[in-house]
């Protein structure tokens, strides 16, 4: 009966120690994440890095958490231990390739966010704001998919799926293009021609509109009248009218119109 006291009290002490183990797992795993969050965050870290904060601490968390369940998992069970080391010896390299692959994707899409951000500098800002996250998600989602392919997971119907999607966005620009895009394309170019002839700070004289341009943007010019009123004037309708303009640099000097 003492013996199986014994057995008793040691199968209990080793639970508690590998519940403890378990506990300083979290723990630290959590100061691990906050000082990983607060090195990868710093200002002089490339944009790439602090873009990806939340992962990297996430991934510090996971890797003390994971290789503290193993300790754990070997005081409780040694022959479940040594089964999943052979299991883990297996896997490791899917589960690299596949870690290798989602940093990289994420990295990859967030350098492609900031080049697209840039370059539609002069788009309207709801285009601005969304094409960006949407090409940062087009390559998150593709290294998502190759993941997934080296853990040997069935990617056949998120492959149909995806193709579904870019069908449908394609379908849906070709649609815009061919039914309702020639207008804003033809804005665009006319906008494209403004800039060559007037510039912000210039005033101009229409035969319906009279101020000082504001901003040219891609399918409208603002206007800004002498009611301090600001107006919308198509960039073609602008572009087509005849047009009187005086030069910011010699905006008082009425004798230096300028006829267009």
């Amino acid at each position: 009966m003492l013996a199986q006291d014994d057995g008793l009290n040691w199968t209990d002490a080793t639970a508690l120690i590998a519940l403890l183990v378990i506990i300083a797992g979290l723990t630290l795993g959590s100061i691990a994440a906050a000082i990983t969050r607060r090195i990868a965050s710093g200002e002089n870290r490339p944009e790439a890095v602090r873009s990806s904060v939340g992962a990297l601490s996430t991934l510090a968390f996971s890797v003390i958490l994971i290789v503290a369940l193993v300790i754990a998992l070997g005081m409780v069970n040694s022959e479940a231990l040594d089964q999943l080391s052979r299991d883990l010896v297996s896997f490791m390299p899917k589960a690299l390739s596949a870690a290798i692959m989602l940093i990289l994707g994420n990295v990859v899409g967030s350098i492609a966010e900031t080049g697209v951000a840039r370059s539609l500098g002069h788009v309207a800002p709801e285009v601005r704001n969304r094409v960006p996250a949407l090409v940062k998600w087009g390559v998150l989602g593709f290294a998502i998919v190759i993941a997934a392919n080296q853990l040997s997971i069935d990617t056949t119907i998120i492959i149909v799926a995806v193709a579904s999607v870019f069908f449908s966005l394609g379908l849906a620009a070709a649609l815009l293009a061919g039914l309702g895009g020639h207008p804003v394309a033809q804005q665009i170019a006319a906008g494209r021609a403004l800039r060559q002839i007037v510039a912000v700070g210039d005033t101009v004289r229409t035969d319906t509109v009279t101020g000082v341009i504001a901003a040219i943007g891609s399918t409208s010019t603002q206007i800004t009248t002498v009611d301090d009123d600001v107006e919308l004037v198509p960039n073609a309708d602008l572009l087509n009218a005849r047009m009187q303009i005086v030069p910011a640099a010699t905006a008082d000097g009425p004798d230096e119109i300028e006829e267009a």
